[in-house]
């Protein structure tokens, strides 16, 4: 009998042994599959951007104002004595748009090739009707949408006031009356609330609110210099496509961003 109880406990301890080794074995083959995982998190832990820091995807959503002014945004093309060709101002159906900027940008695609050695000529009034800027500029590395950027020699625009601009390619330089243009209005706003909250938030949030504002030339301004600093960015470039088409300008929105324009002074 005390025979038979000791060999039962020798059965025991060495299925028990057996079992220990295997969990053992278990164990730290185990550690060795997840060891180089481990490692790899570890060296790059530093480079890794946080969740938080990553681009929020966001859509734009063009609010626009209930207001217009007068001017057209396509050029008068065979009725003058420039090229057969669509001359457009970025700026919505109603000729309008509004602005946070005391100095803002306006955009204009122009279709006529530099090789015309064509000038441009840009001026702004104020709601009184007195002239606050004019410059005349040669059309370099056309076709293609332009900017035209107030300078720091301009007055900041006052908050509130409607502002007229008139954007001409001066074609033959026989009159104002053969010069095709474009023209339209703008207005600053103050800085709201909303947009003060906007420090911290990555480039494409600001675009978005603004564009949800109605500040038409805060969201295209923004958008395209976005566009320039990373122009093999396929979501600028669906953000740029729907901006566009919310306001019927989707015939230009694969028209390229060029650098012009050169002052004649």
């Amino acid at each position: 009998m005390n025979r038979n109880k000791f060999r039962l406990q020798k059965v025991i301890i060495a299925l028990t042994l057996s079992w220990a080794f295997s969990l053992e074995s278990h164990l730290v083959k185990a550690i060795e599959e997840i060891e180089p995982l481990t490692n790899l998190l570890n060296q790059g832990e530093n480079s890794l951007t946080p969740i938080a820091e990553l681009p929020v995807p966001v859509k734009l959503e063009l609010t626009l104002p209930p207001k217009g002014a007068p001017g057209k945004r396509k050029g008068a093309g065979s009725r003058t004595d420039c090229p057969f060709e669509e001359f457009i101002a970025l700026v919505p159906g109603t000729n309008f748009g509004l602005t946070t900027s005391e100095r803002p940008t306006f955009w204009f695609y122009v279709p006529y090739s530099d090789n015309n050695k064509l000038e441009a000529k840009f001026w702004l009034h104020n709601k009184q009707g007195n002239q606050i800027y004019e410059e005349t500029f040669r059309l370099q590395n056309t076709p293609g949408i332009v900017k035209i950027t107030l300078p720091e020699t301009v007055s900041p625009l006052v908050v509130e006031d409607l502002y007229r601009w008139h954007f001409s390619v001066i074609c033959n330089g026989s009159g104002l009356l053969k010069d095709d243009f474009v023209s339209g209005g703008i207005e600053r706003l103050s800085i709201s609330s909303d947009l003060e909250k906007l420090e911290g938030k990555n480039r494409r949030e600001h675009i978005a609110v603004y564009a949800q504002q109605g500040l038409w030339f805060d969201a295209l301004t923004a958008l395209a210099e976005l566009r320039l600093a990373n122009p093999q960015d396929k979501r600028l470039a669906k953000d740029w496509a729907d901006l566009l088409q919310q306001v019927g300008l989707e015939d230009i929105e694969s028209k390229p961003l060029v650098d012009c324009c050169a002052t004649e002074n």
